[in-house]
């Protein structure tokens, strides 16, 4: 029983200095804050929507960063709201993305409010609602469970907007602190 008790209180002292998350469900944490999301995850690409003019329709000019914009009526949006570099994606309704490979974070800048919806295949695992308002806003997730696609909505008005969208993968040896993320908030109380 001491050494489980020790495996866990080292695994919560992980997630404590790596980040802190501002809610956590089964398997899923979720950010506001992008440094602690960051330092929660590991490597992660980030898509920033520059180099297209405005009004270009976005579908698969990402594929080669493993990235595929279903709806194909999302578009380049050049304004100041997009305050990481003037340009982001206006979604024209809500943005979904399906990833190439299966994914394990989530991230994006974005004015305004977010929804984030996690999906394996047509399987919702996972919704986080981010009511933020507003420009320079950030929303994080990191899942215990890998996924394939997202849907990004703001709740509060007709269409998404999106900044900067970052995603990531575990590398093979680090799988297994997503077990121990999913492991702490449990065990929080414990610890």
């Amino acid at each position: 029983m001491r050494r489980t008790q020790t495996k866990i209180l080292g695994a919560c002292a992980i997630i404590a200095v790596v980040g802190q998350a501002v809610n956590s469900y089964a398997g899923v944490l979720e950010f506001t804050d992008k440094d602690d999301w960051i330092a929660a995850v590991g490597p992660f690409t980030t898509i920033d929507f520059t180099g297209f003019p405005n009004g270009t329709f976005i579908t698969d000019q990402y594929s080669e960063v493993g990235a595929v914009f279903t709806d194909g009526n999302d578009s380049i949006h050049i304004a100041a709201v997009f305050e990481n570099d003037g340009a982001g994606l206006d979604g024209n309704g809500d943005t979904e993305v399906a990833f190439l490979s299966p994914q394990a974070w989530l991230a994006a800048d974005f004015p305004g409010d977010l929804q984030i919806d996690l999906y394996v295949g047509d399987q919702l695992l996972h919704s986080s609602v981010f009511i933020a308002g507003g420009a320079g806003n950030f929303a994080g997730i990191v899942s215990t469970d890998l996924f394939d696609r997202v849907i990004l909505i703001d709740p509060s008005g007709p269409q998404v907007a999106i900044d900067d969208l970052h995603f990531g993968v575990p590398t093979p040896g680090a799988i297994w602190l997503l077990g121990l993320a999913a492991l702490c908030p449990a065990r929080r109380r414990r610890c």
